[in-house]
């Protein structure tokens, strides 16, 4: 199954993506496909051609940071950039998917932030949703970022609202507790669509020396196997 994983800005998407891949998913990571995009030689001619010379470096390859101001200088250039850049990267990662396909994966997962806004979803049989309420959005954005509330809010307002991603997708995944409850909720988003999340991988059997050792409470074995499959960070 092809199922796309989506949401909006610190409602904690990587955090989800992490569980999955460490669970034995196959990820296709929309940003990482569209920074080597922007390597592809056809794409390079195509933003030449578009933005002109000045968004090329000394060695002839794309200068980021000059493409970024090209770009976003107006709606229309940005649309222009879209234009070029999104078929390529889509293509990028459908052939990625075809050929972990092909070598046995079962379940195909497109880590895609903006993947209503793109249209990505014509490509997909499901679409999962990570949010988390606004407040909390908010902390993780201001101390991830180190913004102010107003700043936080801004980012925010400038992305598709969650309730309408939410809203097309076939599933949600709260992320507003631990991590081991994003873990009980993802495994419960994924069973919606008929497909299950593998167990957690069980701890090193203890040596004979800790066999006396009190044993901990299932919370604490949740929380301490979950520390081998999340991100550092849990705001995405």
């Amino acid at each position: 199954m092809r199922i796309g994983l989506t949401g909006s800005m610190a409602a904690g998407k990587s955090s989800v993506s992490a569980i999955l891949r460490r669970s034995g998913f196959y990820i296709v990571d929309a940003d990482k496909t569209a920074h080597a995009a922007l390597g592809f030689p056809k794409v390079i001619a195509e933003l030449k051609a578009a933005f002109g010379e000045a968004v090329l470096d000394e060695n002839g390859l794309i200068d980021r940071k000059a493409l970024a101001k090209a770009a976003f200088a107006s709606k229309e250039s940005t649309e222009r950039l879209n234009s070029i850049v999104h078929p390529h990267v889509f293509k990028a990662m459908l052939d990625e998917a075809a050929e972990a396909e092909a070598n046995g994966q079962e379940h195909i997962v497109f880590d895609v932030p903006l993947l209503f806004e793109t249209g990505f979803e014509r490509f997909l049989e499901k679409v999962l949703c990570v949010t988390a309420d606004e407040e909390t959005r908010y902390t993780r954005i201001m101390l991830r970022d180190g913004l102010s509330r107003e700043e936080a809010a801004s980012r925010i307002a400038r992305q598709m609202p969650q309730e309408e991603k939410a809203a097309l997708s076939d599933a949600v995944i709260k992320n507003n507790g631990t991590p081991c409850e994003l873990v009980f909720a993802l495994a419960s988003a994924l069973g919606s669509i008929g497909v299950s999340l593998p167990a957690v991988p069980p701890s090193p059997s203890p040596s004979p020396s800790s066999s006396t050792a009190p044993s901990s409470s299932p919370s604490d074995e949740c929380e301490n196997e979950l520390d081998s499959y999340l991100p550092s960070s849990m705001d995405d």
